[in-house]
């Protein structure tokens, strides 16, 4: 066992800040929203896990989507509370399954029915047109496919976007559509509501 070294405060007067991009607003850079794997590492889950039990650790992590891989850690799709809610369990069990038989690859959605976001048009956009590109997405979630790879590099949140925006909307229920609604829509009526002033 190693003895660790404690030091006096009594000097001490400063705190260490993270290096965070100061007032993100629509026309800062798109990547000031998107989660990098490269730098934090994605949330995956296995297939063969069983849904009931991913619910439990999604809500002990405070998580809202996991990675959907394989045993050999591929790639095959995500997972959301929301793909987990309790109506999905009573349809299925009303279908004839157990709800300890579900497993996530029988509710994920599989990447085959997905849409990525290209890495390099993320590169070279904004957060307004992120967002006007989403206006229609009612997921809380974006993956962003690293094409030179064909590897997911990431993903963007609607609720991280809420938050680095500051909007005034609940990220607990929020997605991009109404994220789009908030931040660019909002923007118009208050411009309107400023004109007529």
């Amino acid at each position: 066992m190693k003895t660790l070294t404690y030091v006096s405060t009594k000097d001490v007067t400063d705190l260490t800040w993270p290096i965070t991009t100061a007032n993100v607003n629509l026309y800062s850079p798109a990547l000031s929203v998107f989660t990098d794997f490269q730098k934090a590492g994605p949330r995956v889950i296995e297939s063969s896990t069983r849904a009931d039990e991913l619910v439990l650790l999604m809500k002990k992590e405070h998580v809202r989507m996991k990675v959907v891989v394989d045993a050999e850690n591929h790639f095959i799709g995500v997972v959301s509370l929301e793909d987990l809610s309790e109506d999905v369990f009573i349809k299925q069990v009303a279908n004839g399954f157990q709800r300890s038989e579900l497993m996530v690859a029988d509710l994920m959605r599989a990447k085959e029915a997905l849409l990525a976001l290209s890495y390099t048009s993320l590169k070279n956009s904004d957060i307004e047109s992120l967002l006007f590109s989403q206006r229609n997405n009612q997921f809380q979630h974006l993956l962003v496919i690293d094409e030179d790879t064909k590897a997911i590099r990431g993903l963007i949140s609607s609720n991280d976007v809420a938050r680095q925006l500051r909007l005034d909307i609940d990220v607990g229920f929020s997605n991009f559509e109404q994220i789009y609604h908030s931040a660019i829509l909002g923007q118009k009526d208050q411009a309107k509501k400023l004109k007529v002033a």
